[in-house]
């Protein structure tokens, strides 16, 4: 079907401006496409909808609103789009920018010919922090954050940032509306577990899915593994395990043990509070364990533009040719910070100095002002109005070398033949040991699969089962019989807890009375078959 899918929409015009051009990926909702935009002779990424939920109105409105929503955001960490909507063939789409490189979960695969350290995972996870952060503060919830929903996209200059994809379904947060009785939506390795009961959430469960993504980036796993149901109620019921005792060699301080940690805590008061918190505990973390990386994970301004920002030059007359300048030079001194990923760089004044194009008609001006200071300088030098010491420094005489560094201040050919000793003590800065314990292909234990399949024996057996007709009225009768046994017939009804596996057996029963009672009506729960499908959170009164 896919072939068929792909010969229909190659070459196709939507919107009568985005042409359809090559497949590049398939995703759970839609297919991932090479596109050009006809009018901007550019190329961008396309998103289709598959036919099949095409069809469904209400997997379209949620397909557009995904694109709304993302459209709604303006962060350098998170993917632009450029357009969506329906064309009157059915196809559903949404134009985004063109990526290139791979996501995380890719890269963590590639890891042994192109290994990181955890220091590097914590840059990434940084600008992750940011990213989630905008969308925590326009009133939204992600809900399934992990290493494939984010891109380790490579910029012109070869330096790596990572762009969080797909929110598909994100929500926003002030919703009081849960997902329908016994659905729990997202990817049961990074579910909080207050999204896997179908409790209602906040920003913090997406915290806990972001430290279930960190602890993947340093060790290589999630904390939990197994069949679906088994990893669900680990989230819930299990402490999660340090990442250095599943990565010893990997060089994990307890300092990022810790923030780990806290991040994944069961209850959600106990955790981070805010994305920006933990953004800032990365940070922090930098400075002190790998302070050569502090600058890379410094605040930055958006997008490529950061590199033609720089002050503007004063429009007010200086009062002499030097002030002007040194005035016109200043700007040099903004641009030397450092790129992140990259070292600091000496730009020359001129690059500094120049302003953006609309300003461009005052460099004549600028430039002519430069030159008349610096010619009068010259021709005051040679007049003969600099203090009578200067002739002494101009002239290079090679008897006195004593009485000219002390009869003057510094002349130009000192200046080059400067000792090089204050460059000598910025090398020790850089840690040089912790790299080289990470950079080791024995670092990192290898990969796990984060959902392991049932038995292809046992799937089967599911699909030879008949499921019960109806397994809520036979839980109801046998909680008669429960009442009818402890004398309750007329008494408060009780409140059962329970999820159902994927063959079709009640895998938790919790009471919300624990007396003899409540133990009986979850054993009731307990002891009923149901269909043989995967559902958490569920909750019946008996």
């Amino acid at each position: 079907m896919v072939p068929d899918r792909d010969a229909q929409v190659i070459g196709t015009v939507l919107e009568n401006r985005y042409r359809v051009l090559e497949p590049l990926g398939r995703g759970g909702m839609g297919d991932v496409y090479l596109g050009e935009d006809t009018r901007l002779r550019r190329r961008c990424a396309l998103k289709i909808l598959h036919a099949k939920l095409a069809e469904d109105r209400t997997s379209v409105e949620r397909f557009l609103r995904e694109a709304q929503m993302i459209a709604s955001l303006d962060h350098p960490h998170i993917v632009d789009i450029y357009s969506f909507g329906e064309e009157p063939s059915g196809l559903v789409f949404f134009a985004m920018e063109l990526l290139q490189g791979e996501d995380l979960d890719a890269r963590l695969r590639r890891r042994a010919a192109h290994p990181f350290t955890p220091h590097d995972a914590c840059v990434w996870a940084i600008q992750i922090a940011r990213a989630v952060a905008c969308v925590h503060d326009s009133g939204l919830i992600h809900r399934d954050l992990k290493v494939s929903n984010v891109f380790l996209a490579r910029r012109r200059d070869g330096e790596e940032i990572c762009k969080l994809l797909d929110f598909g379904i994100a929500r926003a947060e002030d919703s009081s509306e849960l997902t329908e009785t016994g659905v729990t939506l997202g990817t049961p390795s990074y579910m909080s577990p207050e999204q896997i009961r179908n409790a209602n959430l906040d920003r913090r469960s997406d915290i806990y899915s972001f430290g279930v993504v960190l602890f993947k980036l340093l060790t290589g796993r999630v904390p939990f593994t197994g069949e679906p149901i088994q990893v669900a109620m680990q989230h819930c019921e299990t402490t999660p395990p340090a990442p250095s005792s599943v990565a010893p060699a990997a060089g994990i301080s307890p300092a990022l043990d810790a923030l780990v940690l806290k991040a994944m805590a069961k209850k959600p008061g106990d955790r981070f509070q805010s994305m920006q918190e933990i953004g800032q505990a990365l940070a922090e973390l930098l400075q002190r364990e790998a302070p050569a990386l502090a600058p890379v994970a410094a605040a930055r301004p958006p997008y490529d533009a950061q590199t033609s920002v720089s002050q503007p030059v004063p429009t007010a007359p200086a009062s002499s040719g030097a002030e002007r300048v040194a005035l016109a030079s200043a700007p040099a001194l903004a641009l030397d910070a450092a790129t992140p990923g990259q070292g600091a760089q000496t730009s020359p004044p001129t690059v500094a100095a120049s302003p953006q194009p609309r300003r461009s008609r005052t460099l004549p001006a600028l430039a002519g002002a430069g030159l008349l200071a610096a010619a009068a300088v010259a021709f005051a030098l040679t007049r003969g109005d600099a203090p009578p010491s200067q002739p002494q420094i101009v002239a290079p005489p090679p008897a006195p070398p004593t009485a000219t560094p002390a009869a003057s201040p510094e002349p130009p050919a000192q200046t080059k033949t400067a000792p090089p000793p204050p460059v000598e003590p910025q090398p020790e800065l850089e840690p040089p040991p912790q790299p080289e314990a990470a950079t080791s292909n024995e670092a990192l234990p290898p990969l796990e699969p984060e959902v392991t399949p049932a038995p292809a024996v046992e799937k089967k057996k599911i699909i030879k089962a008949a499921p019960p007709a109806d397994p809520l009225k036979q839980v109801e009768r046998k909680a008669q019989k429960c009442r009818k046994a402890h004398g309750a017939l007329d008494g408060p009804k009780i409140v059962v807890d329970y999820a159902v596996g994927l063959d079709g057996k009640v895998t938790r029963s919790v009471p919300s009375v624990h007396d003899a009672l409540g133990k009986c009506l979850a054993e009731a729960v307990l002891s009923t078959p149901f269909e043989p499908k995967l559902a958490l959170g569920r909750k019946i009164s008996l």
